[in-house]
């Protein structure tokens, strides 16, 4: 499930050249021009060239959904090009097939569990996300993540078991609107995928978590990057935050601090 962050953002520009040509600036961002060679191809352009000019704010490689964002970007700004109004549930299917995995960031609105393998929605919830505040850090800023490169999650039976008892449990967390109940999901599914990305300073962040006012841990899936949830209500200059700030300087970890106003969805 994914949370929207309004400040980290990607833009996408589309313009008709002459041939047949998919050029992407920067040249990198060759799921993008995957992405918008889609478009034209699934919709009868076959004969179109495009040039895309991407600018993001997003750092690559850090699980913070840079790659779902150039995506989506591209997808709408070359259907706008051509015409078109694609709806979410297709964008979401072309990103799939661009970037081979891919966050719900297309989706807007009530919260949304998405297979970002397959590109097929799971389940709609009724309810918004509580709001929180967020400590968050980079735990290996000289370590990026190759999402292509590294192989998909072979989950246990008893990991496919836990997944579907916390899909309950999220229900009921927000249908609540507890971030008690939010937070031993994410703790639950940071452990988890501890077995497969492991992420340095992990156990010492748990510890950390457990032991101060924070309601749970958060990792990306895909990256470095580990947050932990804090009550809303909470200011940057509270002593509960300088004391988790300072215990993570303790361990050479920079970390950010988010209100709930930039956090909520």
């Amino acid at each position: 499930m994914t949370l929207p962050f309004p400040p980290r953002y990607s833009i996408a520009v589309a313009e008709p050249i002459d041939g047949i040509e998919v050029l992407v600036s920067p040249k990198h961002k060759t799921k993008s021009r995957e992405a918008a060679r889609l478009v034209l191809d699934e919709n009868g352009y076959s004969g179109m060239g495009i040039k895309l000019t991407l600018n993001s704010n997003i750092q690559e490689g850090f699980g913070l959904g840079s790659s779902t964002t150039d995506v989506v970007a591209t997808i709408r700004a070359t259907a706008s090009l051509l015409g078109l109004q694609l709806k979410d549930s297709t964008i979401f299917r072309l990103a799939v097939r661009a970037e081979s995995a891919s966050d719900g960031t297309m989706f807007t609105g009530n919260p949304r569990l998405v297979c970002p393998r397959e590109g097929t929605v799971l389940e709609r919830f009724e309810r918004r996300i509580p709001e929180f505040s967020l400590i968050s850090v980079n735990v290996a800023p000289n370590r990026p993540v190759d999402t292509l490169a590294h192989p998909p999650n072979r989950y246990t039976g008893d990991e496919i078991k836990e997944f579907g008892e916390l899909r309950k449990l999220l229900r009921r967390a927000l249908e609540n609107g507890s971030l008690d109940d939010l937070g031993e999901i994410a703790t639950r599914s940071a452990v988890i995928n501890q077995r497969y990305l492991p992420q340095p300073h992990f156990h010492s962040l748990l510890e950390l978590s457990q032991s101060t006012s924070a309601f749970g841990l958060q990792v990306a899936h895909s990256g470095r990057m580990v947050g932990m949830f804090l009550d809303p209500r909470l200011e940057k200059e509270d002593k509960s935050v300088e004391h988790i700030q300072r215990e993570l300087l303790r361990l050479n970890l920079f970390s950010e601090f988010f209100r709930s106003s930039q956090t909520s969805v």
